[in-house]
C-alpha cells in the first residue's frame, strides 16, 4: 500500500507539472512554421523590407517571405492584413500612408488603422527631395517660390503616392504659393517626364532620385527632413532653403492582425529590432537616405496616432478633398 500511494504521488505530481508546462511551452515555440510579410507598396521600401524579412528568418528559425500587394495607396495589404487570421503568421508592412494619411484622403476605408492591427515595430523613416529637370532655369527653393509667386497657378508638378503629394501641399501651405498638380500612378513614370521637362517640379524618394541628380539629369533643391541627407551632403534642407517650419518624413513600420497573441508580437519585434540593427541594414538604411526608427509595440501606436493628426491638418489646410 506504500509503494502505491508513492507512485500515485510521483505520478500526480508530473502530472501538474506537466500542464503548467504547456503554456509556456505553447508560447516558446512560436513561430513553428513560415511567415508570409505582405508589403504595402514596391521601390525602396520593397528592398529594406526583403533585407529585414532575411535578418528575422535568422533570428525566429523560420523563413519570412515577402509578399507585395501594392495599390490604392498601400490599402489593398493593408485590408488584407487586417482581416487574414491573427496567428502571428501574417504580418504587414506598412507606411505613413497606411496608417496616417490614408485616413485623410478616402472616406470608404476598409480598414480601421488601430482597432484592425496589433503594432509589432518601427522600421525607418526617410526624407523626400524636391526636384527640377536638369535644364530648369531655376537652381534653388528661393528661386521656385518667387517664380510661383510672380505666376500663381501657372507652374505644374508632379506627384505619384501619398508622400510626395502631401509634401508639396505642405510646402505650398507654408510658402504661401499655388501650384498645379499631375498625377502619375507611378513614380518613375513621373520622373521620367519630370527630366523631359513636361513639368516643372515634383518630390520624389531619395533612392530614386539621387542616382539622377549624380547623374545630372535632375537637380536637387531641397530635401524634406529635418536635416541633411548623406548621399547628397551639399543638398540644404527646406528649412535651410528658406520655408519655415517645413519638416516631413515618410516612414515604415510593421503591423500584425487585431487579437495577434502578445508572445508573438514580442518574439516579432525582438527579431525586426535586432534585424534593424544590423550591418546590412545600416548599409541600406544610408543608400536609401533613411534612418532607423525602432520602436515597442505601444510607442508605434502612440507615434501613429500623432502623426495620424499631423497628415490630417496637412490635407485640411490644403483643401484636398478625400476621394
Amino acid at each position: 500500500m506504500h509503494v502505491k500511494k508513492i507512485i500515485y504521488y510521483f505520478a500526480s505530481t508530473l502530472l501538474a507539472c506537466i500542464s503548467l508546462s504547456l503554456p509556456v511551452h505553447a508560447q516558446d515555440i512560436y513561430p513553428t512554421k513560415q511567415i508570409r510579410m505582405v508589403m504595402c507598396c514596391v521601390g525602396a521600401i520593397d528592398a529594406v523590407a526583403r533585407a529585414i524579412a532575411n535578418e528575422m528568418s535568422k533570428e525566429l528559425g523560420q523563413s519570412v517571405v515577402v509578399e507585395p500587394k501594392p495599390g490604392a495607396g498601400g490599402g489593398i495589404a493593408t485590408n488584407y492584413v487586417a482581416k487574414s487570421k491573427n496567428d502571428g503568421y501574417t504580418i504587414l508592412v506598412g507606411t505613413n500612408a497606411t496608417h496616417a494619411a490614408n485616413q485623410s484622403l478616402y472616406l470608404d476605408l476598409p480598414y480601421d488603422y488601430i482597432k484592425d492591427f496589433s503594432p509589432i515595430g518601427g522600421i525607418g523613416a526617410g526624407v523626400m527631395v524636391l526636384l527640377v529637370p536638369a535644364t530648369s532655369p531655376i537652381h534653388s527653393v528661393a528661386e521656385l517660390t518667387a517664380r510661383a509667386k510672380r505666376e500663381p497657378g501657372k507652374l505644374t508638378y508632379g506627384w505619384a503616392g501619398t508622400t510626395p503629394r502631401i509634401a508639396m501641399a505642405l510646402y505650398s501651405q507654408l510658402a504661401h504659393i499655388r501650384l498645379m498638380e499631375i498625377p502619375y500612378k507611378t513614380n518613375p513614370q513621373a520622373t521620367t517626364d519630370l527630366i523631359g521637362g513636361q513639368f516643372d517640379t515634383m518630390f520624389a524618394d531619395l533612392n530614386t532620385s539621387a542616382p539622377l541628380v549624380k547623374a545630372g539629369k535632375l537637380r536637387a533643391l531641397a530635401v524634406s527632413g529635418p536635416r541633411r541627407a548623406q548621399v547628397l551632403p551639399d543638398v540644404p534642407t527646406m528649412q535651410e532653403a528658406g520655408v519655415a517650419n517645413y519638416s516631413l518624413t515618410w516612414w515604415v513600420g510593421m503591423w500584425a492582425p487585431a487579437g495577434t497573441p502578445r508572445s508573438a508580437v514580442g518574439r516579432l519585434n525582438a527579431a525586426l529590432t535586432k534585424a534593424i540593427a544590423s550591418e546590412r541594414l545600416a548599409k541600406l538604411f544610408r543608400n536609401t537616405g533613411a534612418d532607423p526608427m525602432p520602436m515597442s509595440p505601444d510607442d508605434l501606436m502612440k507615434f501613429q496616432i500623432a502623426e495620424n493628426k499631423k497628415w490630417a491638418k496637412i490635407v485640411k489646410n490644403a483643401g484636398i478633398t478625400p476621394q
